[in-house]
């Protein structure tokens, strides 16, 4: 199974330059697996977190990232493609209800 990549384009994140980091992650990945056999980036309407912003949601593995910027595209795509540690100053900055209630909306099969 494909590990999922979703970029929040939500407002907030968006004035904070989700579009153009979304397009260049997926550049980045587009690297190392053209075809998305191993990796999907999508956009995702809004995880909740704008405070927190730019997100970053990695699923199966249920890895929440914010205040992300164009720096971390490369350690980030170097911890999904081998299935590192999460960046620890990119996680925990989001409450955790509102990561829970992601990974709810990400595991329904609907």
């Amino acid at each position: 199974m494909a590990k999922l990549v979703y970029v929040c384009e939500g407002g907030d994140c968006s004035e904070k330059g989700s579009v153009e980091l979304f397009e260049k992650l997926k550049a980045r990945f587009h690297e190392h697996d053209p075809k998305e056999e191993r990796f999907k980036i999508r956009k995702y309407p809004c995880f909740g977190g704008c405070e927190c912003g730019i997100n970053i949601t990695i699923w199966p593995d249920r890895v929440f990232l914010s205040k992300v910027t164009d720096a971390d595209l490369p350690e980030i795509v170097d911890q999904v493609e081998h299935e590192k540690e999460p960046i620890k100053r990119l996680t925990g900055h989001v409450k955790p209800d509102v990561e829970e209630f992601i990974w709810e909306m990400l595991d329904s099969p609907f």
